[in-house]
């Protein structure tokens, strides 16, 4: 086997990292035990990750999915290594870094980032949280279509920041002119005017 060349894989360095963290938080042994369940063909690629293809189980229906450092797809692992897919090769990598980051964790978390995306756009995928960050376009999603009421939540939020700028600024400037406030800004006038009465004197 070669030797691994760091210069030759940009990014290689920390999949590998996140590989590690995978191993260790059990999230790779989990997909691993599923692509040997479903009887796939495995290959590793020169960062770590495993790329599982000819997966053959009814669920999830997604053609290409990731479970730790690996990634199951229906396909032959060939057609995902292809450089025509390394859009979607590195949206999947970056699923491996967020098992990283959450481990077992991460199964609750985007269960519940697909409801919500459910109810807000009618799609499992488009408003999930996951893989927007992951990278929609190379995931192969569309930009969600918000539901009307995801619409005016979004547009109700975006309006009350501003407003939201305001108050604070008010409170700082309302902070100011408080007690301790109005003795800093006599303080800074006294000084002010003896630095102009000393100048005049020297002047003279």
């Amino acid at each position: 086997m070669a030797a691994f060349d760091p210069a030759a894989h940009p990014g290689a360095v920390r999949q590998r990292t996140r590989t590690t963290l995978t191993w260790l938080n059990g999230t790779t042994p989990v997909g691993l035990a599923l692509a040997v369940l479903a009887r796939t063909t495995r290959r590793r690629t020169a960062d770590g990750l495993v790329v599982a293809g000819g997966y053959r189980l009814p669920v999830p229906r997604q053609g290409c999915f990731t479970v730790g450092a690996v990634v199951l797809t229906r396909r032959p692992p060939e057609w995902l290594l292809h450089p025509d897919r390394a859009d979607l090769l590195g949206h999947e990598r970056r699923h491996t870094g967020q098992y990283a980051l959450l481990g077992p964790l991460f199964w609750p978390a985007y269960w519940l980032a697909c409801a919500w995306s459910y109810a807000s756009t009618g799609s499992y995928g488009c408003g999930n949280v996951f893989e927007r960050r992951a990278g929609l376009a190379a995931g192969g999603y569309p930009e969600p279509t918000l539901r009307p009421w995801a619409a005016a939540l979004r547009t109700s939020t975006a309006a009350r920041r501003p407003l939201a700028a305001v108050l604070r600024r008010r409170a700082r400037d309302s902070a100011g002119r408080g007690p301790d406030g109005e003795a800093a800004l006599r303080g800074r006038a006294a000084s002010s005017s003896r630095r102009r009465r000393d100048g005049t004197r020297a002047a003279r």
